[in-house]
């Protein structure tokens, strides 16, 4: 094992002891150095790494800070769909989230972890329509909504819309479009943020997004059968967890 992972190893041990406390700066580089018998070179590289840990911050001009770590928000696992005056929405714990920006539509190659979801081939042209979502109090950003919908059932529709009207692109899909009541179905993953995640949702280095991907199935006409949308919705993984009840089973 490399120097600089040892001494990484016990930088992020001493980190998860107490022995740096999360909001306080760190010392030195120079005095780190000296606590771990080590050079200065050694240590700027094991704090680096960290820093993609996201288990500190190297600020300029005030040194490393211990990375607070925030309360999370639990997120109760909910299988219902709901509607309000507005819309639908999945989890009654995101009713109160609003729009922090006007939603994007474009054209798109479909992303390789969606395309099988839609049943398309790698890269098939999709309409791609983005929300940014947060408190309407603050205006911070929460989460990020992105659903894919096949170019063949929606380019140049209503659903390609900036403002699909009262419900939405479901409204549409149902009432409009004579696709059946829709049915859902949803997982729950995590995987590295990307850059324009990173920016929106303010992550620390190093912090996951976690994503719930949902599938819209039509029923009926002439969608019947077919997934009209996949929507990946990305929060930050050091803020949310998901929480879900547990039940004694007859055995």
């Amino acid at each position: 094992m490399a120097l600089w992972t040892q001494v990484t190893d016990q930088i992020r041990a001493d980190i998860n002891t107490g022995r740096y406390p999360a909001g306080t700066l760190m010392p030195r580089e120079i005095d780190l150095a000296q606590t771990y018998r080590t050079s200065k070179a050694t240590i700027h590289k094991a704090l680096a790494h960290l820093e993609t840990e996201g288990l500190i911050i190297q600020t300029q001009g005030r040194g490393t800070l211990v990375r607070p770590q925030p309360a999370r928000q639990r997120i109760t696992l909910d299988t219902n769909v709901y509607r309000d005056e507005l819309g639908y929405y999945f989890s009654a714990a995101v009713q109160d989230l609003r729009a922090t920006q006007p939603p994007t539509v474009t054209e798109g190659p479909c992303p390789p972890d969606i395309a099988p979801l839609l049943g398309l081939a790698p890269a098939a042209t999709v309409v791609i329509r983005d929300r940014v979502m947060g408190d309407p109090a603050t205006g911070r950003v929460l989460q990020l909504a992105t659903s894919y919908l096949p170019a063949d059932l929606a380019a140049g529709a209503i659903l390609a819309e900036a403002d699909t009207g009262p419900g939405g692109i479901y409204d549409r899909m149902e009432n409009d479009l004579g696709w059946g009541r829709l049915e859902w179905a949803g997982a729950i993953s995590s995987r590295a943020a990307t850059p324009e995640e990173t920016r929106l949702l303010v992550l620390a280095p190093g912090v996951p997004v976690l994503c719930v991907t949902r599938t819209t199935t039509a029923t009926a006409g002439a969608a019947a059968g077919r997934v009209v949308e996949v929507n990946a919705t990305r929060r930050d993984a050091s803020h949310f967890e998901v929480g879900y009840p547990i039940a004694r089973h007859p055995s």
